[in-house]
Parts: C-alpha cells; structure tokens; sequence
C-alpha cells in the first residue's frame, strides 16, 4: 500500500482544497543564498516550518510547488526534499500521510489538526 496517494493531471486544480496554502519552491536566486546543499537544506527547514505553521493556523492542507526534476536519479532537488521530509518521522505530528497527494510537481501535505 503506498505511502500517499498518487495522483496525475493537472496540479492547479489543488488550489480549490479549503483551508489551503500555497509554498512555492521555485526560487529565483534571491530568496536563497549559499551553496546548492544549503539550499537544498533550506528547502527541508522551510517545508518543515510552513508544516508546523500550518497546524498552528488550523489550515487542512499545504500545496508545496516543487517543479518536475530535472536532474538524474539520486541527485538532491526541491522535489527530492519535499518527498523525503514527507516520508521523515519529522513530519509525522504535522501530517496525515494517507491523505497526502504526491504529484509529479507539486505535493500536498493533509495537516493533522492540533
């Protein structure tokens, strides 16, 4: 049984869940500084923080936009950190995982209420 739900089509259609916030992780270089591995690193804390921001503001659910990944199989991205912080023990207080969507370019995290 998987983790999360799996889902295809088109990702803008997330945006009409209640209680919705949207995280955007295509940086444009000004939001970021430092090597690619710190960043990547800002990616996890950032998703973390807006997961436990999101419990305390009693929001359902978090649309994290990470992009489809570019790079090859094994190398860090935006999407490879969103996905492995969903699948961490860190975000367990903060999530329903069987009510998480995981999609090619964007996931979305079903806050569990306080």
């Amino acid at each position: 049984m998987p983790l999360f739900k799996v889902e295809l089509g088109n990702w803008v259609s997330y945006r009409k869940l209640p209680d919705l916030k949207e995280v955007d992780f295509h940086w444009t270089g000004h939001e970021s500084s430092g090597s690619y591995y710190e960043n990547m690193q800002s990616v996890w804390n950032t998703a973390l923080w807006e997961l436990e921001k999101a419990q305390k503001e009693n929001l359902r659910y978090v649309l994290f936009t990470h992009g489809l990944s570019t790079s090859r199989r094994g190398n860090t991205t935006a999407r490879s950190q969103i996905r492995k912080l969903m699948r961490s023990k860190e975000s367990t207080p903060f999530i329903i995982r069987k009510d998480c969507i995981q999609h090619p370019s964007v996931f979305v995290a079903a806050i569990r209420p306080k």
